[in-house]
């Protein structure tokens, strides 16, 4: 994974609202935009609520090691898929192969795998 330092005044001003708020930048893509971006990055946009601290501490760990926290989370919860379909022996498919083999690794996600591994005695 590319990793680069975050500006903490850009950040800041992301964070606020000063950028990415302001309606004379702000439009619509059209739908066919919209599903070809889709289909190029072969992903959709989700929307899920979470609760503020879980938020807040994903955004602090993301923080600390200079990432951007939703590649963090993106990462996070393609490793619980695999994890999971390996524990039950399931063949995830050739979509969770190609996936996989686009996978971008973050060091906080990859720290805690290994942490659980070897707490797990593998």
């Amino acid at each position: 994974m590319t990793t680069r330092a975050l500006d903490p005044g850009v950040t800041a001003k992301w964070e606020s609202g000063q950028y990415g708020r302001s309606d004379a930048h702000v439009a619509v893509a059209a739908d066919e935009e919209s599903l070809q971006l889709d289909t190029d990055l072969a992903m959709k946009l989700v929307s899920i609520r979470l609760p503020i601290p879980l938020i807040d501490a994903l955004k602090a760990i993301a923080g600390h090691h200079g990432i951007a926290y939703q590649p963090m989370i993106r990462d996070l919860l393609m490793r619980f898929a695999r994890s999971e379909f390996q524990q039950i022996q399931v063949d995830p498919g050739s979509r969770m192969k190609e996936a996989q083999s686009a996978d971008e690794s973050s060091p906080p996600v990859e720290a805690f795998i290994t942490r659980t591994r070897k707490a797990a005695g593998g």
